[in-house]
């Protein structure tokens, strides 16, 4: 089953939330998805960022691993979120006690989002353990763990990524809509029907059996948090 809808742009039709689902959904042979439509150009849309917090190793034996890749340079924490947003930088690890910069050589969203994702499979790839929040507070670190920040994603940087099919790595945006759908927990093979009518009319019985709960912003649903209000079927 799928367990959320998409979202898109009603305008553009560019996928805002939910590319790796389509692209799955697809390959499984699924002929429609169900999708929430919203207005991108609203200005109560917002792209955010994920920041990423890395545990299972210090961030000074982190570094000898990169060092060995790039050059990164150290810098003040309090530099970190400055230099990501005039885009000097592409990432910044840090944790209590250091912070280092990887310096941009462009201001290209999408090469930027590549390089940083780039480090972020080498602590995969370490065996690191990887959880995505949606706040920079190094105070909340153990000692075996470190921040991963990188660049905030404009509006029309994600819009031409879809028309030129050139997609972000997971996880390059955050984005906030002032309010989203979740569970919906479809059957696939109401998916895969070539029968359109049929399947609309029997979609729209199943969101019709759902009990909706509306959430506040701020609330938890599984292990994620949602800024924005939630309607969640149930």
């Amino acid at each position: 089953m799928l367990r959320h809808p998409i979202i898109a742009d009603s305008a553009t039709g560019a996928v805002l939330d939910g590319t790796h689902r389509l692209t799955a959904l697809s390959q499984l042979g699924c002929k429609t998805i169900p999708t929430a439509l919203i207005d991108y150009q609203n200005p109560l849309v917002k792209v955010d960022r994920w920041f990423r917090v890395i545990t299972g190793e210090k961030l000074s034996d982190f570094m000898k691993r990169v060092e060995d890749r790039t050059t990164p340079l150290p810098i003040p924490a309090s530099q970190s979120d400055p230099s990501l947003l005039s885009r000097s930088s592409y990432a910044t690890l840090c944790d209590q006690s250091e912070c280092f910069t990887f310096a941009s050589h462009g201001s290209r969203a999408l090469e930027a989002c590549q390089n940083a994702f780039q480090i972020e499979e080498m602590a995969r790839n370490n065996h690191l353990k990887i959880a995505y929040v949606d706040n920079d507070d190094l105070r909340e670190l153990s000692m075996n763990a470190f921040l991963m920040s990188t660049i905030r994603v404009e509006k029309s940087e994600v819009v031409e990524s879809c028309a030129s099919q050139k997609l972000f790595p997971p996880k390059s945006t955050r984005h906030l809509i002032p309010s989203r759908p979740l569970g919906l927990a479809v059957p696939l093979a109401m998916l895969k029907s070539d029968n359109y009518s049929e399947a609309e009319s029997a979609f729209v019985q199943h969101v019709r059996s759902k009990h909706i709960r509306r959430l506040p912003e701020g609330s938890k649903v599984g292990s994620r948090r949602y800024l924005e209000e939630v309607f969640l079927f149930e």
